[in-house]
This record gives C-alpha cells, structure tokens and sequence, in this order.
C-alpha cells in the first residue's frame, strides 16, 4: 500500500517539479509580441496602443520597434488563428490595426529619408488575392528611409501587375504573401504570377524578391516560386533587394513588348 502511494503520488509530483524548473522561459520580446497579438483581437483596443506606446518609449528607434515587435506581431496572429483561438477575419482586421499604428509613428517621429544621387526604383506589392498587405507596406517605409523610390501598388490580378511592370521602369519587385499565415498551398500561385511579371517587365533585369511568413519557414520556398531571394525577416529587405540585383545584372534582354 505505501509502495503504491509513492508511485501514485511522490513520483507525478517530482516528475511536474523538474518539469517546471527545466522549461524554458519565453523570450521577453516574444511574450510581448504575443500579447500584443491577443490585445489586437480584444473588442476593446486600448491595451493594445497602450502596449505600443510603452513600446515605442524604450525602443531605440521607431524602425526597429516595427522589425522587433510589429513583425512577430503579425506572426503571433497566425499563431491564434492556427490555435483557433479567432477568425482569419480577425487576423486581418489585427493587422489592419498594426498597420495604422506604423504609419501614424512614421508620420510623427521618422526623419526625412536618405538622399542618393541615383536611388533605385522598386515596386512593393502583395501577391493579387492577398488581403493582408502588411510586409509590403512594411518593407516601403523601410526602403523609404533607406533612400530608395518605393512604388507601392495594390494589383488585383496577375494582368494588373504585368501592366504595371511593363508600362513603367522598375529596378526590382517586392511581392508578399501574408506575414500572419503560412499560405504554403498559394506557392504554385505565386509562382505562376512572378513567371508572367517576369516576362511582362519592361526591365529584361527585373529583380524579384519574395516575402512573408512561408518564406521565413521554408528555406526553399524562394526557389519554389521562381524568386531572386527572398527575406526571412523585414530587417533582410535592402540586402536581399541589393544582391538580387546584382545577381539579375547580366540576364539578357528577352522581352521587347514594351517598345
């Protein structure tokens, strides 16, 4: 009898003792991205701009409040939905929020951007049917304070975007998938829309890189789709676009529509 009761009871309750001494504790930075995803979805979004702005007061500067908390964010409102814990409704309106909250910061707290003698010209777009278009606005202000011209566009179908890179000059293509969830089943669609860009552009060197949470998991779903590279976090968007372009410098010239 005592024999059991040491089974059943000393032996459970020593094995959740080292369970809870040996479990790692959640990175600072990631509790609050995760809590700042659940306040987004709350009826109520007080908490959430309340967090931002505590948020924003020990950053070191706006941008990298929007790379190390706003990114993960976005990332830990997928998480919810994949826990079904809300709607991709709520994922949308959630980012919709975050969004809003970058460009208000932008407008008040970031300096003018860089002046270059001969900045590069790059169009910023979500994949046509993607509703969250958040890495592409992201990734704007980011090349915006970088010194680039930055395009932004909100094509709806692959023949609206092979318009635009055929009708106007662009030295490299941002285009995004959601930065919330992992839309691997959208690759081949993808990669079908950068096929046709490609040989709509009027730039024969076109370079493309490819961004949002699927590219961040998978080290090969740049290839899959057809991309130069691709970003495994916003704070990559200038070096990936940089060597993407120096990798597309030599590509022949294939496509005269544009004449």
């Amino acid at each position: 009898m005592q024999t059991e009761s040491i089974v059943s009871t000393v032996i459970p309750h020593l094995v959740v003792k080292h369970t809870a001494k040996t479990r790692p504790a959640q990175d600072p930075a990631e509790a609050r991205a995760a809590e700042l995803a659940r306040l987004l979805i709350a009826p109520n979004l007080t908490d959430a701009f309340d967090l931002i702005d505590r948020s924003l007061a020990r950053a070191s500067s706006p941008t990298a409040m929007f790379t190390g908390l706003f990114e993960p964010t976005a990332r830990g409102l997928g998480n919810l939905w994949s826990e079904d814990a809300c709607s991709e409704f709520e994922v949308t309106i959630g980012l919709c929020h975050l969004q809003t909250a970058m460009r208000r910061i932008s407008f008040d707290l970031l300096s003018a951007p860089l002046a270059r003698s001969q900045p590069r010209t790059v169009l910023l777009v979500s994949q046509p049917g993607e509703p969250h278009s958040f890495c592409a606005a992201l990734h704007a202000e980011l090349l915006r304070q970088a010194g680039w011209n930055t395009v932004s566009e909100f094509p709806d179908s692959d023949r609206t975007l092979s318009d635009l890179v055929a009708s106007g000059w662009f030295d490299a293509v941002n285009i995004s998938l959601s930065p919330a969830l992992r839309r691997e089943h959208w690759l081949p669609r993808m990669a079908e829309t950068i096929r046709k860009m490609r040989a709509a552009s009027r730039n024969p060197a076109l370079a493309v890189v490819a961004s949002g949470r699927v590219f961040a998991e998978r080290s090969d779903a740049g290839a899959l789709v057809g991309a130069d590279s691709a970003t495994i976090s916003s704070v990559q968007i200038e070096r990936c676009l940089m060597r993407s372009l120096l990798n597309r410098s030599a590509r022949p010239a294939a496509n005269f529509a544009w004449i």
